[in-house]
């Protein structure tokens, strides 16, 4: 199960430890991760059933995983619906959906002292090369024509906006924001235990067997083999769930990495040309995206992803040499930053579809084990929504999220079983890499 052992620049940001579990309990709801799938879902939960029992168990501490792992970008759409258009109904629908969880987001961190810590700047798609742009003003206009406010910017105005001169173009979009993601772990948090959920830390859940009542086989405090049975169970652990057994023939677990450099100058930033500190990322397959911090910090993170037998956790490429590739692409966009070293440097675990399609939903032969997975870098806003849609799921008040494209979604099923599921990944990385390499010149 072991897992991450680098520490990301939020860390510090995270909130005291609550204790793990001392005893066996029976209870309505257990989320299995406390990160923002979960946190999300049961603090939704408890909202419908102010009654009903719900516990949170994290196997290390809140945000442990991809949730205090990531960029901070809180971006609409799910990322297989984003910036393009198959299906405008359902299209309109999610980018509605998605800005008014950041939103709920805002007024969350707000009520929880950490109104200071998300910034409802905007973000930036910006194009490589000019067939992006083709592809951007086409977007463009027919999101404007179903209300969506996406903006096409030229090279000049990226230019602008960012300081560097290396993108042909751009989209933004005005209702996204960045924030610090392990103070979003901390309000979301806050909020579940203010409704009533318990949220319980190094707490691993090493075993899911189905049945009404669902059992799990739980670590509690000191090691103690516990027994939690709960009428329903959310599987909130994204990347982590496959090692309980589930999904593994439908996603595929991936390490990221991400740098931060040292605290800047209070104007450092500015003067690169980077004045109103927009957050970004590129159109390229293995996109690579940069943001600010409140402390004058640039992150950088993408450019890759790892895939290691079996669902591998423990990360096992020499971060180094990925420290020299994201140095080398921070210089590139922004050349006077050649000097300046990162303090931090860290992966995270990510799920992707084969189809790169997210899903939300409920699985089980007794129909009680809710789900949702696949966020594939979108999982900031994603995972709080998909933790609003369990819990309406499990109200039975969903109707109005039938027309989503993500709702209920049957994931693709053909990967094979290893070790032929690692030479495919494998395989189908390199293919994507070939696919990048034309806009990497």
């Amino acid at each position: 199960m072991k897992k991450e052992d680098n520490t990301s620049l939020w860390t510090d940001s995270t909130s005291s430890m609550n204790p793990a579990l001392a005893k066996d309990v029976k209870v309505d709801v257990v989320v299995i991760g406390a990160g923002y799938t979960g946190l999300s879902a049961a603090y939704h939960i408890k909202r419908h059933f102010p009654d009903k029992d719900v516990i949170v168990l994290e196997a290390e501490y809140a945000g442990y995983g991809a949730s205090g792992r990531n960029g901070g970008m809180c971006l609409n759409q799910p990322s297989s619906d984003y910036m393009s258009m198959a299906h405008p109904k359902s299209h309109k629908l999610t980018y509605d959906a998605t800005a008014q969880s950041i939103r709920e987001i805002s007024e969350m961190m707000r009520a929880h002292g950490s109104g200071d810590d998300i910034r409802t700047c905007g973000s930036l798609l910006v194009n490589c090369d000019e067939n992006g742009v083709e592809k951007s003003k086409e977007y463009a206009t027919k999101a404007a024509s179903l209300g969506i406010p996406i903006e096409y910017w030229d090279r000049t105005r990226v230019a602008e906006e960012l300081g560097t001169t290396v993108y042909a173009g751009g989209l933004y979009d005005p209702n996204a924001a960045e924030v610090n993601p392990m103070k979003l772990v901390h309000a979301l948090k806050k909020s579940a235990e203010n409704v009533g959920a318990a949220v319980y830390e190094n707490c691993p859940v090493l075993q899911v067997k189905e049945g009404a009542p669902v059992k799990l086989r739980v670590s509690g405090a000191n090691g103690k083999p516990l027994t939690v049975a709960a009428e329903a169970v959310v599987l909130g652990a994204n990347g982590y769930v496959t090692k309980l057994g589930f999904f593994r023939n439908r996603v595929i677990v991936a390490h990221t990495e991400m740098a931060a450099t040292k605290t800047l100058g209070d104007d450092a930033i500015s003067e690169l040309g980077w004045t109103g500190r927009i957050p970004y990322h590129d159109d390229r397959i293995y996109l690579y995206y940069l943001g600010t911090t409140e402390d004058n910090r640039i992150t950088i993170g993408g450019g890759n992803a790892e895939y290691y037998f079996n669902d591998g956790l423990a990360y096992r490429k020499n971060l180094n040499r990925r420290k020299l590739a994201l140095k080398n692409e921070l210089t590139r966009i922004y050349p006077s930053m050649k000097d300046i070293e990162f303090e931090y440097l860290w992966t995270g675990v990510i799920t992707l579809s084969l189809d790169g399609a997210q899903s939300v939903g409920v699985i089980g032969d007794e129909g009680n084990l809710f789900y949702g997975i696949g966020y594939a870098g979108h999982g900031v806003t994603l995972s709080y929504l998909f933790g609003k849609v369990i819990a309406d799921i499990f109200a039975g008040r969903d109707d109005e999220w039938k027309e989503m494209p993500f709702y209920k979604r049957r994931l693709p099923s053909y990967l094979p079983p290893e070790p032929m599921k690692y030479a495919a990944v494998k395989s189908y990385m390199s293919y994507l890499r070939f696919r990048d390499v034309a806009k990497r010149r």
